[in-house]
């Protein structure tokens, strides 16, 4: 934790679901229900990938093709960089740069302070998912089918797999391996350093969503209305959980709780152990972003934003906030930054 001007105090968030383990932050504080908007601004473009957060600056992509750095502090907008496409892809920050996909392929790594560009690569396809940065390599994957690696520091690629299908499931990065889903409905682990494929488990559809790690246990969802629970050393099925309809958005991981949404607007937590239902509860609203796990609570956009309480699943705090939000919220002990369909970004404390 940091301490910015005005005696603000920032967390730092810079990538999916706060670090490379998903952990959603785990906001030590006690629950405090948000009492007022600190600010509100518009960006260009609908906010469908989350914002990230690095000292006093959150990053917002847009689908206007915008990546934009907003001052905590006040609102205001301190610089925008101008991509050549959409940004689906929810950035990361790593080493004083901000990197992130875009629709035509590319990915782009920026000054995170200036937001002049530092390189950028391509892919042969839309790039929606969320580059992971590890040991001086950043990894992602594409809707051409291909997981790649490249340098962090120059963008050379390292390797490329090719795969089965799209590739919009954001990678998990553990004991040099990479987790992911793929649209021919396989889980994959590879090799961080070779790209070779060490397993393959397949599911019955489509994979979009993120894996997450926890209990060393994978866990990650798919379009076949199922949540599978993985070795991540084999593949080899612990268990598996049928839910209302496909699943999109990555888990969140609250102790031993595993907790991620539905298509049918479902929210469902399970033990991870042994995939029993803890408690579901239904949002009225088709769920694609990912919950976020912070201490006793768990946030969620699904149209609107929610606070549950993580040991039952009863809805404690929820918001209206205009346009429809369906990215993750970053959640701070000082505020939670959310963005919009609308190109509204919110800082409410």
């Amino acid at each position: 934790m940091r301490k910015g001007q005005k005696g603000y105090l920032a967390n730092d968030w810079p990538t999916l679901l706060c670090d490379n383990a998903r952990s959603g932050g785990q906001a030590p504080q006690p629950w405090r229900a948000p009492g007022k908007a600190r600010w509100q601004t518009n960006v260009e473009g609908a906010v469908r990938g989350s914002p990230v957060l690095h000292g006093d600056l959150l990053y917002v992509p847009s689908l206007a093709g915008f990546l934009n750095a907003i001052d905590i502090r006040s609102g205001r907008p301190r610089w925008r960089f101008k991509a050549p496409a959409a940004i689906h892809s929810t950035p990361s920050i790593s080493s004083g740069h901000v990197l992130f996909g875009c629709s035509d392929g590319k990915v782009i790594a920026i000054d995170a302070m200036t937001g002049g560009k530092f390189w950028e690569t391509a892919a042969e396809d839309e790039v929606w998912t969320s580059p992971v940065v590890q040991n001086g390599t950043v990894f992602f994957g594409s809707a051409d089918g291909a997981m790649y690696a490249v340098q962090a520091e120059t963008g050379t690629l390292k390797w490329k797999q090719a795969l089965g299908g799209r590739i919009y499931s954001t990678a998990l990065l553990a004991e040099q391996r990479v987790y992911f889903g793929c649209g021919d409905g396989n889980i994959y682990s590879l090799d961080a350093l070779t790209g070779h494929v060490v397993w393959r488990t397949a599911t019955g559809n489509g994979i979009d969503c993120s894996p997450a790690l926890a209990n060393d246990t994978l866990l990650i969802g798919s379009q076949d209305f199922c949540f599978y629970a993985l070795d991540p050393g084999t593949g080899a099925l612990r268990w598996k959980y049928e839910a209302d309809l496909g699943i999109t958005s990555a888990p969140a991981i609250s102790g031993d709780l595993v907790i991620f949404g539905c298509k049918a607007g479902t929210l469902h937590a399970l033990d991870i152990r042994t995939g029993k239902v803890i408690w579901k509860t239904r949002t009225g609203e088709v769920i694609t972003a990912p919950p976020v796990a912070s201490g006793s609570v768990i946030w969620l956009q699904a149209g609107i934003t929610f606070a549950f309480n993580v040991s039952d699943g009863k809805v404690i705090w929820r918001a209206g906030m205009g346009n429809s939000l369906h990215s993750a919220p970053v959640v701070t002990n000082q505020a939670v930054y959310l963005g919009g369909l609308g190109g509204e970004v919110y800082a409410l404390e």
